[in-house]
């Protein structure tokens, strides 16, 4: 979860460096069979209270795509 984090700031920092302005970097931490999803909003890390499992393929893939839905959205404005 750590490692996730550091590297959502790190990207956050190159991001502003070169002058992308992005609002949320998100972050997924797995195991392979076990997910958790983060968001870095300014300085502000939210972490999903909830762990979701393999067999919850569906929703791990929804997580996904709601989020590049979010992307594209602001992007293309």
């Amino acid at each position: 979860m750590e490692v996730c984090i550091a590297t959502m700031l790190a990207a956050q920092i190159f991001n502003q460096r070169v002058g992308n302005a992005i609002q949320v970097i998100y972050g997924v931490v797995t195991s392979g069979t076990n997910w958790r999803f983060l968001t870095l909003e300014q300085n502000l890390v939210c972490i999903d209270s909830v762990e979701y499992y393999i067999k919850e393929v569906e929703k791990i893939l929804g997580i996904f795509l709601q989020s590049l839905q979010k992307f594209v959205l602001t992007s293309s404005s």
